[in-house]
């Protein structure tokens, strides 16, 4: 793998973080000779140093990241603003990591190594990787994407995985279960160097032969484990060994950090102004990311006819078709949250099951069919 460091003045590289088999290559100059120097290197990874944040740093690297759309672009940065990093993972750069860390830097180019060589599954099997994002708080995608992925398992010898990186709390195990898991997801942190299928499936929560949950933490201690390389590295690995991974998000450093790994990303909002205004404005981060709009799908949930938005005039607003419409299923929500049974197994009749159930069949490419009454009794 070629690395390239480019800085504004002399740059030393600490010694040990990098592996002798990588071509490494040290480049000096302004933002002016970035484009120059660094595209006609044509390198696989890009460590960017000694820069200020700012428009000027922030069109530089937009630039670049679009020459080398298949190089990793990496800013070393000493303690950025919230601000000046979402504007960095829009212009395309992979992560922003201090210039003081050795363990960062080389965990960075750890990363890269292995997007390099490989971001898909050994031996052909092509999993799908679906995140699901609220509009707002209130939503309900953790409840949607917990049904869609309970609906998933139903299919024969289908393994599903969701991931609850609704972070810091997330809840979305009170949809499906009342056991306790024994692991949560900075649990996987402390094992991610050794972490291949077995000791993944040995640590998640199953919730069935084939269906699979790695919860939120549940303390903020616990959170200081998260980073988003960590998660880009959790799910590399779960794809591998599962159909289906699904991923409860919401809009923060680590949900953005994997959008760049998802098939597709659903967001859920519900037909009231605040909802709306926040789905259009993912719709536009998402456009302006650069990822395909075939892969973003729009789910408006809990509909009714006292919704005060048309979806009509939803449409028209952001520009993009509803590719479904989940009614308003209050009765089957509070009874999932009291027992943890899922509501398209608690009433697999209602019309939010039906259309659950459409979904997951569509996702898999079967024809949606009703359940015989052999099937209800467990007999076929």
């Amino acid at each position: 793998m070629h690395i390239v460091l480019f800085s504004s003045q002399a740059w030393p590289i600490p010694a040990g973080t990098f592996e002798a088999q990588h071509h490494v290559s040290g480049l000096q100059g302004t933002l002016d000779d970035l484009q120059k120097l660094v595209v006609g290197s044509q390198p696989d990874l890009v460590l960017l140093g000694g820069f200020e944040p700012n428009d000027a740093l922030i069109e530089k690297m937009e630039t670049l990241c679009d020459t080398l759309p298949n190089a990793a672009v990496i800013l070393m940065c000493t303690s950025p603003q919230s601000g000046f990093l979402i504007r960095a993972m829009r212009a395309g750069v992979r992560e922003v990591v201090s210039p003081d860390s050795p363990d960062a830097i080389a965990a960075v180019v750890a990363r890269a190594e292995a997007r390099f060589h490989s971001s898909r599954p050994a031996g052909g099997k092509i999993s799908r990787c679906i995140g699901v994002m609220p509009a707002k708080g209130g939503d309900g995608a953790s409840c949607v994407v917990a049904n869609l992925a309970s609906e998933l398992s139903q299919t024969p010898n289908l393994r599903v995985l969701l991931i609850d990186l609704s972070l810091p709390f997330g809840d979305v195990e009170l949809f499906l279960t009342r056991e306790t898991a024994m692991h949560h997801l900075a649990d996987f942190a402390v094992e991610i160097e050794r972490l291949d299928g077995a000791l993944l499936e040995g640590m998640t929560h199953h919730l069935a032969t084939n269906f699979h949950l790695i919860q939120s933490p549940q303390t903020i201690d616990q959170l200081l484990h998260i980073t988003p390389g960590y998660v880009d590295r959790l799910i590399r690995i779960a794809v591998q060994h599962y159909d289906y991974v699904l991923l409860d998000l919401q809009l923060d450093k680590i949900s953005l950090s994997v959008l760049e790994l998802l098939d597709q990303l659903v967001v859920v909002t519900t037909m009231n102004v605040p909802s709306v205004r926040h789905a259009s404005q993912i719709i536009r981060m998402w456009e302006s990311l650069g990822y395909a709009t075939a892969k973003l799908s729009i789910v408006v949930n809990a509909f009714s006819s006292k919704s005060i938005v048309r979806i009509a005039d939803f449409e028209k607003t952001v520009g993009l078709r509803v590719s479904r419409v989940l009614p308003l299923a209050s009765d089957g929500v509070e009874a999932s949250l009291l027992k943890g049974t899922a509501a398209v197994q608690l009433k697999p009749k209602s019309d939010f099951a039906k259309n659950i159930h459409a979904w997951a069949m569509e996702l898999t490419g079967r024809t949606p069919t009703e359940k015989s009454i052999w099937q209800h009794f467990g007999i076929k």
